[in-house]
């Protein structure tokens, strides 16, 4: 700020967002008070392109915690972010553009909403499966992984087609491993234990201990995030086999685990999964 460089400080803002909520794990109250001071410290220097680029993390920060403030109509007046999309798309700005994406299809994995992954994912597949291993990168080719299994699960006429998604991203995270296995062993872990899930009851017992093995390895490395969305992918697994005993277990683990990464929201989601599945219904979550 001090030298005017606000390319530069918004370069560093947005790194710092994806690193805090998608690297690490990183406390999402502190990083949703760091954002926002830098966010309105833009704004008085009247630098809205810079604010709009952020906009969409602070966004995605506001919805985990469990905020009921719309930060679009709170700093642009807009409840809408195809508002700045459409923007993006005037400005050929698609590196914005695509974190914009990313923001929203973390946000729907987080939520358990994956239909609308798989629609962020099918306006911009290609882009999920690879690139310069970066932190935008790295969460797009995990989250296509996730949503490519949960989809050919779900979608048995496609199935052949959301595997092979799955797989494509199974296979980048595992080359990544051999380089850092602290940041994406885990990350494996989890893709190999949906991949099993898929492929049926003869491989049920290596998913299972596949899953406790991502809990425990994100555990370890303290990607809290992670850890409660291992939980949460496990909790699905074993309702398939009307286990609900261990269902219950790992919805607590995974609301307890979003609890202390600060996502209010999600794990107030998750606490009604809880409640429902303790009366003998069989949640979304």
């Amino acid at each position: 700020f001090a030298l005017g460089d606000m390319a530069r400080v918004t370069g560093i803002l947005q790194l710092y967002a994806a690193v805090a909520v998608w690297g690490c794990g990183d406390k999402l109250t502190k990083a949703e008070e760091i954002i926002r001071i830098h966010f309105r410290r833009m704004l008085q220097h009247k630098q809205d392109i810079s604010c709009k680029n952020i906009l969409p993390h602070l966004n995605q920060v506001a919805k985990l915690t469990g905020s009921k403030e719309n930060v679009y109509v709170t700093f642009f007046n807009t409840t809408e972010d195809n508002f700045f999309e459409e923007e993006m798309n005037r400005r050929g700005a698609h590196t914005r553009k695509l974190i914009l994406h990313t923001c929203r299809m973390y946000l729907a994995v987080m939520c358990g909403d994956m239909e609308s992954a798989a629609r962020e994912y099918e306006r911009n597949g290609a882009k999920y499966q690879g690139g310069i291993r970066f932190f935008g990168t790295t969460t797009r080719v995990f989250l296509a992984g996730i949503v490519g299994f949960y989809l050919a699960r779900k979608r048995r006429l496609d199935e052949k087609k959301w595997a092979q998604v799955g797989e494509i991203s199974m296979d980048t995270i595992k080359s990544w491993t051999q380089d850092s296995s602290w940041n994406y062993a885990h990350k494996l872990l989890l893709l190999e234990a949906e991949c099993l899930f898929l492929k049926g009851e003869e491989h049920e017992h290596i998913a299972a201990a596949k899953y406790n093995e991502s809990i425990a390895l994100a555990k370890k490395h303290k990607f809290k995030n992670e850890e409660g969305l291992a939980s949460q992918k496990a909790a699905m697994f074993h309702l398939e086999y009307n286990r609900k005993e261990e269902a219950l277990s790992h919805l607590k683990h995974a609301k307890a685990c979003y609890e202390c990464w600060g996502a209010t929201g999600l794990a107030r989601q998750i606490k009604i999964a809880i409640e429902s599945l303790s009366s003998q219904s069989f949640p979304k979550i």
